[in-house]
C-alpha cells in the first residue's frame, strides 16, 4: 500500500490562499453587515476532557476558525476589526515550560505570523486587555462557544469575556457571509480534498479486495480506517459504516460483530480526511464473487441514475431539481423491477419512491462532512417525505462539491409501517417487499466539483461498475 500521490499545496499557496480569504470577507462585511464599529471574535475550541479519566477527546478546530485562521491549535482566538490598524489578530498559544515539559514546545510568534499572512500575532495572554480596550462595542461571535463556558482556557478571567455587547443579529449576518464563502472552494482547498480522495481510494479498494464472508462488519471497518491513513489520510472524515446484510437498510448504522456472509450485500460509507478537509464515498458490493440477479438487477438501476444526476452537477443546475429527477429515476427503475406501480411522476407526486429512498441526493461537504451553506435565504423548508431530509436547496456555483448518493434501501421501520401500507395500499407490490425485507440495500456516492463545464468527480477513480466490482471479489 502506497501514501498519496495527489500534489499538496506549498506553504506560499496555502498563506496566499488564507489572505484572500480573509480579505474577501472583510469587504463582505464592512459592505453589508454593519461592522464598521463592531468587531468579530473567532475562536478555535479547547481540548474536551473524558470525565472520570486524564484523557482528552482528539481535538478539532471550529471549521470556521480554521478556515479564516489556519490552524489547528486549542485555545487561539482570531479577531477582525475594521477599525484597527491591523484589521486581523491572531492570538496565539505560547506552550508554557509544562507545556514543554510534556507535549512540546509551540510554534513561534513570527513563525505563525509569516506562515499564516497575518502580520498582528500575540500571545493568547494578551487577549484579555484586547477585551478591555473594546469594552462595548458590538461583537460577532463565530467559532466555538466554549469561550462562554471555559473562558479560562482563552486565558481569561470568567467576567472578562462578558465586556463585548455580543451582537446575535450581527452574528448571524455575520456566518452567513461565512457560510457563503466557505461552500465555494479555493484552489488550496479542492487540493486537500483531492488528496483526501487519493486516501480514500486506498481504504475503499483495499476493503473490496480484502474482506471475505466470515469477517465481522468492525474487522471491515477497522481495516478501511487503517488503509486510510496509511495512504497519508489523517483519520476517517466521520464514523466508518461498514455493514452487511439487513444492516445495509440503517442509513448511519454503526458497524458490529455480524459476520460477512455469503449472499450479503457490504455497504461501506467512508472517507479520509486530510489536513480538515473531508471525502465521503459509499460503495456496496457482494461478500460473494457476483452479485445475484436481484442484487444486479437493483444496483445496475441505481448506478445509472447516479450517472445522470452527476452529468447534472452544473453551474447553474438547481439542486433541488437535481434531487427531483434522480427520484423520478429510481421510481422508473423500482416500477420495471416491479416493486412500485404506476407512472414514476405520479409515484413521486405521493412520495411512494420515498419508502425506499428516504434521504435527500447529497449534501454539500469540505471543512465537514455535511459542509454549511447549503440552503439559499428566504426558501421554505419542506415537511413531505420525498424532501424533508433534502440537504442542499440553492443554484449551484463554480466552486461547490456536492456529494451525489441516490440509494434504494428495504427499511423495515418504513415498509412495515401499518400506515404507510395503508397510504401507498396499490403503489407497491407488498407481496414482493415482504419476501425481500431482510435484501439490506445500496447507497453508491461520490464527490462532485462544479466546474464552468463538465462536472469532475472528485472520487472517480474508486471502482463502481458492476464488473469492476466483481473482478476485485472474484
Amino acid at each position: 500500500m502506497t501514501t498519496t500521490t495527489a500534489p499538496v499545496p506549498t506553504d506560499a499557496e496555502r498563506r496566499d490562499a488564507l489572505v484572500a480569504r480573509r480579505a474577501r470577507l472583510a469587504a463582505a462585511w464592512a459592505a453589508q453587515d454593519g461592522l464598521a464599529d463592531g468587531v468579530v471574535v473567532v475562536p478555535a475550541g479547547l481540548v474536551m476532557p473524558i470525565e472520570g479519566s486524564d484523557q482528552y477527546y482528539r481535538f478539532r478546530a471550529h471549521d470556521d476558525h480554521y478556515y479564516l485562521a489556519g490552524c489547528r491549535v486549542p485555545g487561539q482566538v482570531l479577531v477582525f476589526d475594521p477599525a484597527s490598524e491591523h484589521a486581523w489578530t491572531l492570538f496565539a498559544f505560547v506552550a508554557s515550560q509544562d507545556d514543554r515539559v510534556w507535549h512540546g514546545d509551540s510554534e513561534s510568534i513570527e513563525a505563525q505570523a509569516a506562515r499564516l499572512g497575518i502580520d498582528h500575532v500575540l500571545p493568547v495572554s494578551e487577549f484579555g486587555t484586547w477585551l478591555g480596550q473594546n469594552a462595548g462595542r458590538p461583537a460577532a461571535f463565530l467559532g466555538h462557544s466554549d469561550i462562554l463556558e471555559r473562558p479560562s482556557g482563552y486565558a481569561l478571567h470568567p467576567q472578562q469575556f462578558g465586556v463585548l455587547a455580543g451582537d446575535a443579529d450581527l452574528s448571524g449576518r455575520v456566518q452567513a457571509r461565512v457560510e457563503q464563502a466557505r461552500r465555494v472552494k479555493d484552489d488550496v482547498e479542492l487540493a486537500l480534498m483531492r488528496a483526501a480522495a487519493a486516501a480514500t481510494h486506498a481504504g475503499h479498494l483495499h476493503g473490496m479486495q480484502a474482506a471475505r464472508p466470515g469477517w465481522s462488519e468492525r474487522a471491515l471497518q477497522v481495516e478501511i480506517d487503517y488503509a486510510f491513513e496509511r495512504a497519508g489520510g489523517e483519520r476517517p472524515a466521520y464514523g466508518t459504516i461498514a455493514v452487511a446484510g439487513p444492516h445495509c437498510a440503517v442509513l448511519h448504522a454503526g458497524p458490529g460483530p455480524r459476520p460477512l456472509a455469503e449472499g450479503d450485500l457490504v455497504l461501506v460509507d467512508a472517507g479520509a480526511e486530510f489536513e480538515g478537509y473531508d471525502c465521503d464515498v459509499t460503495r456496496t458490493w457482494p461478500v460473494s464473487a457476483a452479485f445475484t440477479a436481484e442484487q444486479r438487477d437493483l444496483y445496475d438501476m441505481l448506478l445509472d441514475v447516479q450517472t445522470t444526476a452527476i452529468e447534472g452537477v452544473t453551474e447553474g443546475r438547481e439542486y433541488r431539481e437535481l434531487h427531483m429527477a434522480a427520484s423520478r429515476g429510481l421510481a422508473a427503475g423500482l416500477v420495471d423491477f416491479g416493486l412500485l406501480k404506476g407512472a414514476p411522476d405520479d409515484l413521486v407526486a405521493q412520495d411512494a419512491h420515498a419508502l425506499f429512498f428516504p434521504h435527500g441526493l447529497g449534501h454539500l461537504i469540505g471543512l465537514a462532512t455535511h459542509d454549511v451553506g447549503g440552503w439559499a435565504a428566504g426558501r421554505p423548508r419542506s415537511e413531505r417525505p420525498g424532501l424533508k431530509y433534502l440537504r442542499i436547496d440553492l443554484a449551484l456555483e463554480v466552486g461547490n462539491v456536492v456529494t451525489i448518493e441516490p440509494g434504494v434501501y428495504f427499511v423495515r421501520a418504513l415498509l412495515e409501517d401499518p400506515e404507510l401500507r395503508h397510504q401507498h395500499h396499490d403503489h407497491v407490490d407488498w407481496a414482493r417487499v415482504d419476501g425481500m425485507l431482510d435484501f439490506g440495500g445500496f447507497r453508491i456516492e461520490d464527490d462532485v466539483l462544479v466546474t464552468a463545464g463538465a462536472p469532475e468527480v472528485l472520487t472517480g477513480s474508486i471502482p463502481k461498475a458492476r464488473a469492476e466490482i466483481e473482478a476485485l471479489r472474484g
